[in-house]
This record gives structure tokens, sequence and C-alpha cells, in this order.
């Protein structure tokens, strides 16, 4: 024959809260409390399997171990169990003040990287317009480049003429 105090240390009214959320808290990993509970034989109401050892991690919750359903996301049925007793008043308050320290905290980094997001937005833009002007640059002086070799007057008839003249005036003067 089982003892009930050997099942339950603690009396039944300190150690279990029945919470009904329809969905499982967010928990954090412990390796002091983890694994499925077969010593308190607590079982899954929906699908009459051991429970899940689980340290909630979130709002005044968070630090109070409870037992959940152990199935997988999507087939959890959202049943849980407190095995420890709500926080005081004064822990709730602190904990809701660090909570909404984090998600000041989370609200300026998203903020910050929207900054961020817009500065090299503008940056790269900025940058592909002074590409397109240089492009255009390189393109102009090579353009400028071209014109003056076109510009450039072939003397080499003058040459021949000048040597004719030459030719001709020592001739005349020979002659």
């Amino acid at each position: 024959r089982i003892s009930f105090d050997l099942i339950c240390p603690r009396p039944l009214h300190m150690m279990v809260t029945w919470i009904l959320l329809g969905q499982v808290p967010f928990s954090l990993e412990d390796p002091d409390y983890k694994g499925l509970e077969l010593d308190l034989i607590v079982l899954c109401e929906k699908h009459g399997k051991p429970s899940e050892r689980l340290v909630a991690f979130e709002g005044t919750m968070t630090g109070r171990r409870f037992l959940a359903c152990a199935e997988p996301e999507g087939q959890n049925c959202g049943f849980v169990q407190w095995v420890d007793e709500q926080w005081p008043p004064t822990m709730e308050n602190a904990l809701l003040k660090l909570w909404s320290m984090v998600e000041e905290s989370k609200s300026a980094r998203v903020n910050d990287n929207l900054q961020s997001a817009l500065t090299i937005h503008q940056l790269t833009e900025e940058k592909n317009k002074l590409d397109a002007d240089y492009d255009k640059l390189v393109k102009d002086v090579h353009q400028l480049v071209d014109f003056q070799q076109d510009r450039v007057v072939d003397f080499s008839y003058l040459q021949s003429a000048v040597t004719y003249q030459h030719q001709c005036r020592a001739e005349l003067v020979a002659g």
C-alpha cells in the first residue's frame, strides 16, 4: 500500500495550482528540473501520458516549476499543473518590472535596427548615385579624349608641301 505522504510530501493545496490556459507557458531549460514527471504520476488529461517537468519563463510566472503536456507543439493539449505556489505580490511586481525592462530593451534594439537599416539604405542609394556619376564621368572623359584625337591635324601633307617648296626654291636659286 502506497502512502499519500510518499506521493505528495507537501500539502496538496500548497504544491499544486491548476490553471487552464489552453497553452503551455514559455519555459527554460533547468538541469535540476526536467524530463518526464514519473514520481508524482501526474498524467496529461487528454493523452493520459506522463507530464513533462518545466520551469516557466514568462511574466509573473517566471521561475515557477510546472508540469505540462509532453506532446510536441501542434499536438500539445495545453495541460498545465503548477508545482510551485504563486509568487508573493512583491516578487510578481519585481518580475513585471524586469520583463518591462526586457521589452523596452527589445524595443530600443528594434528601433536601432530600423534606424541602421534606413541609414544603410540611404548610403546604398548615395553609393549607387555616385557609381552612376562616376560611370558618366568616365564616359565623358573617353568622349573628350576621342574628340581630341579626331582634332589632331595630320601635318604630314604640310611637311611634304614644305619639302616641295624647298626643292622648288633650291632649283630656282640653282638655276
